[in-house]
């Protein structure tokens, strides 16, 4: 019995120590611009790829820190995606969106399951598993990848979606 407390004990210590001595960060929500996720034509019926590049400075994403900026943990909240409505626009299927930047390998970041349609804007479901974010804001480069399925057999021209998506970023204070 006094084992066992005393174990119950040890770990109640063990707790209170790594929750005392946890950097103190500060939470951030970050939105991308509105970026052009590009395809460029001729695309062809079944998978097609669209990619956006957000090229940021993380002193201009959070000039209230001094010094140098840490991020300790990075995930995204939101992905939209809306047909470019002053173009042509084919009949389109399903769209996965992935990630990638300079030391990171690419990442699938959210999933439409539903038809796109123009002149609707789409929120993508989030991955519930998101790695390498905090790695991806230090390369201060960030490509998304859209690959999307074609359900017309034939397009000649580009086709291009605003692309918007909202990180909560945490940094070292």
């Amino acid at each position: 019995m006094k084992i066992k407390l005393l174990s119950f004990a040890m770990m109640g210590l063990v707790l209170i120590m790594n929750v005392s001595c946890a950097p103190d960060t500060e939470t951030h929500q970050v939105t991308t611009p509105v970026l052009d996720l590009k395809a460029v034509g001729p695309l062809f019926e079944g998978s097609n790829t669209s990619t956006a590049t957000w090229k940021f400075s993380l002193n201009d994403l959070f000039p209230e820190i001094e010094g140098d900026i840490v991020v300790d943990k990075a995930r995204i909240t939101s992905i939209t995606v809306k047909p470019r409505s002053d173009m042509d626009f084919p009949k389109v299927g399903k769209m996965v969106m992935e990630m990638k930047s300079k030391y990171t390998s690419m990442t699938r970041i959210g999933l439409l399951e539903s038809n796109i349609q123009i002149d609707k804007s789409y929120d993508l479901q989030i991955a519930g598993k998101q790695e390498e974010l905090e790695t991806a804001f230090e390369d201060e480069r960030i490509t998304f990848v859209g690959d999307f399925d074609m359900l017309q057999e034939d397009f000649y021209d580009d086709v291009v979606f605003d692309l918007q998506v909202t990180f909560e970023v945490e940094t070292l204070k």
